[in-house]
Formats: structure tokens, C-alpha cells, sequence
């Protein structure tokens, strides 16, 4: 039986295989309870872990910048990063705490070091990540995670697997690229980055999944988006969901594109207004208040997307009504 495939990729500061633990367990309850079946026996949920490709690199770079007792900070840092992300409000308290410390002992010159971790990874994933003329070494290596995480899911779900994406902050860049190129090399697009890397491709199996050909729903959570869209001089042109041929693969299935955004959260934006392409291409700018209400009026809502209930829910209801209409004798 084919089920539901659903991919999350994060953004920056991740340092943890757990990321989406909170998100990925209130999307199986509001599913189950809507749809009247076992999650488990209908979706088949993965994370794409793409942070592991700047590990090293950025390890090293922080050693150099702060030194040993340094490196011992920034694995707290890295721990309480993980934390905030799957959704525990004290622990993103303690990364605001901690940078309010100008200095450490034995680094009297090593000043601000959380807000310098939080550079190396907000600028520095960012930066790292786009594809030059000169070298494609970590762009592709984010996207051969992503690739393989495809392969995981075709192989679990279905060769026809509708794909649900649900993609926050820099990982909505990421997964935007990652379908553009699929679907640049497919010829629905001009190429802007010569397509599929070959060892990109390599990760991945002839399955209509994988080829990026039943892609139905993506949801960017508070994505920068329309700040990355200023390469282009006209704004871009956006991926298209779903996928033209999901109808041929999954014809009851209804597809949508949600830009989810917090008018408090600085990095989002809507996407709608930036030309008429988005304006097509985008089903809905959706405005949502997320974090506790004493937080969420500030810049802090920025990590809390997917494990608001507001966001989770709406995402679960279009899997439970396409689980239905794929299996209409279940009900």
C-alpha cells in the first residue's frame, strides 16, 4: 500500500539528529486524530540532517577563533541549539542569557562568543552554502543528504509516494534549490546551476519519487526566501507545486505550496508580492502567531514554527484528506 512521504529539512544551528522530534510526533497525533488511522501505518516521516556537511569546518573555524575552553562553550551552545529547536522555551532563553557574556577566562580577547556562534552558523551556513562558479563541494553535499533522504522514502512509502516538504528558515532555501535543480534538469525551468550534480544524481533511484514527480505540498516556515530572491534582478522564478506530474502518479491527490510566516519574525516574509510567478506558484501567504504569546511578539518566534500546533494542524488535515482520497474503501 502506498503511503504519505514527508521530508523535513531544517535551517542553521542545528547540531542535532533530533531536530524534529516535538514537530514530527504532534504531526503523527493531529494526523491520527483527524484522519481516523494509524500514523504509522500511513506516513513514512524523514529528516534530511544536512547540517553534518559544515560540521567539520565550522568546528574548526570556531576552535581557531576562541581555543580550547571555547570549544567546550560552544558544545553547550550546540546542545541548547537543539533543544530550542525541538521546541523547549528555556532553552532558547539560556542562548539569549549567555549572550549578554562579553568574555571567558583564559580568552580574554574571544568577546561575545555566543553571539559569534550564532554568526558562524546563521552567516556562515548561509554563506557556505551558496553555489559558486569555482567550487559546488558544499552545495552538493547538502543536496546529496536531501537525495539520499528521497531514496529512504521511496523505498519505505512508494515509488508513487505523494512527498510532503516542510522546510524552516535556511532549509527552505535548501529545499527550494534542491526541487529547482530536479526540476531545472527535467527542462521545466532554465538551469540556473546546471541542473542535478552527477553525485547528486547518484544517490538517487529511477522512481517517479525521486525524480522529484510526485511532490505535492511545501510548506516554508518562516523563510528568507524573498531576501535570497535579490539575486535575481527580477526576484527569480520559483519551483512549481505540486509537481506537473502528480496528477499522473496520484490524480486525487491536491497539492499546495504554504509560505507560513510570523509578521514578528524578521527572516520571514511573504512571497506572494515578489512577482507574478510567486504570485501564481504560491497558494497561500499564511500569517500565524507562533511561540508562547510572551515570546512570540519578538524576533525570538523565529525557531517555533513546526512545533506550533497552528502550523502542524492545517499540514496534518491536508495529509489526512489525501490519505483518504488515495484510500477510499478505508473509510
Amino acid at each position: 500500500m502506498t503511503r504519505l512521504a514527508v521530508m523535513y529539512v531544517h535551517g542553521v544551528e542545528i547540531a542535532d539528529d533530533r531536530f524534529a522530534d516535538t514537530s514530527i510526533a504532534l504531526l503523527k497525533k493531529e494526523f491520527g486524530r483527524i484522519a481516523g488511522v494509524d500514523p504509522d501505518e500511513a506516513l513514512v516521516v524523514r529528516t534530511a540532517l544536512w547540517a553534518t556537511v559544515y560540521a567539520d569546518r565550522q568546528d574548526k573555524l570556531l576552535r581557531h577563533m576562541g581555543g580550547a575552553r571555547a570549544e567546550r562553550v560552544f558544545n553547550v551552545l550546540d546542545g541548547l541549539g537543539g533543544a530550542a529547536d525541538r521546541g523547549s522555551v528555556a532553552a532558547l532563553l539560556g542562548l539569549v542569557a549567555t549572550g549578554l557574556i562579553r568574555s571567558l577566562p583564559g580568552s580574554p580577547g574571544f568577546h561575545f562568543p555566543t553571539l559569534r556562534w550564532l554568526i558562524v552558523h546563521y552567516l556562515g551556513d548561509a554563506i557556505s552554502y551558496q553555489a559558486g562558479p569555482v567550487d559546488r563541494t558544499l552545495y552538493d553535499g547538502v543536496h546529496k543528504v536531501l537525495a539520499r533522504t528521497m531514496h529512504e522514502l521511496a523505498t519505505e512509502a512508494g515509488d508513487d509516494a505523494p512527498v510532503c516538504v516542510l522546510a524552516h528558515s535556511l532549509g527552505s532555501i535548501v529545499a527550494s534549490d534542491y526541487i529547482y535543480d530536479q526540476q531545472a534538469e527535467h527542462g521545466l525551468h532554465p538551469s540556473r546551476t546546471a541542473g542535478v550534480a552527477p553525485d547528486v544524481a547518484a544517490e538517487l533511484g529511477d522512481t517517479p519519487l525521486e525524480r522529484g514527480e510526485t511532490l505535492a505540498w511545501l510548506y516554508t516556515l518562516g523563510s528568507p526566501l524573498a531576501l535570497f530572491a535579490q539575486r535575481h534582478s527580477d526576484f527569480g522564478l520559483p519551483v512549481t507545486v505540486p509537481a506537473p506530474a502528480l496528477a499522473e502518479h496520484q490524480p486525487r491527490v491536491h497539492g499546495e505550496w504554504v509560505n507560513v510566516w510570523d509578521p514578528d519574525d524578521v527572516v520571514a516574509s511573504p512571497l506572494k508580492p515578489l512577482n507574478a510567478a510567486y504570485e501564481k506558484a504560491v497558494t497561500e501567504d499564511r500569517a500565524a502567531q507562533v511561540a508562547p504569546w510572551w515570546l512570540g511578539w519578538t524576533p525570538l518566534a523565529h525557531p517555533f514554527y513546526w512545533n506550533e500546533p497552528s502550523v502542524i494542524t492545517p499540514i496534518a488535515t491536508q495529509l489526512a484528506m489525501a490519505w483518504h482520497r488515495m484510500h477510499p474503501a478505508d473509510r
